[in-house]
């Protein structure tokens, strides 16, 4: 996240302080087991910048983490469920979103979560 971002997506709280939006979006992609071509043909940057579009001004991407079974991408915004909307078509159609899932988390760390699997 760039500090643009963070003071474009903060929101104003008492006393002129900022916070940023506290719902958020995990997708978990597959990191291992799909077919060789879609990891050489498609590129995680790339599915990123399409989520980032698709995301518009609805939250952002704060970067992934990749672990040996699973890589995950984090998304924040102020409506967690209106994020997943924006962008479920490319979840549901890129090849590199295969047996993903999304946990959707509708308030700030420690909030109960939900889980959606977006199989395409």
């Amino acid at each position: 996240m760039n500090w643009l971002s963070r003071i474009i997506g903060k929101q104003p709280a008492s006393g002129g302080n900022y916070i940023l939006p506290q719902q958020a979006l995990f997708i978990r992609l597959d990191s291992h087991s799909l077919p060789a071509a879609i990891y050489e043909e498609y590129t995680l940057s790339g599915l990123e910048s399409q989520l980032e579009v698709a995301l518009g001004a609805l939250g952002e991407i704060d970067g992934h983490a990749r672990g040996a079974e699973d890589t995950i991408i984090y998304l924040y915004g102020r409506d967690a469920e209106a994020m997943y909307r924006a962008v479920e078509r490319i979840l549901k159609t890129h090849p590199l979103a295969q047996d993903a899932s999304v946990t959707i988390r509708k308030g700030p760390p420690g909030t109960a979560r939900y889980e959606i699997y977006t199989l395409n």
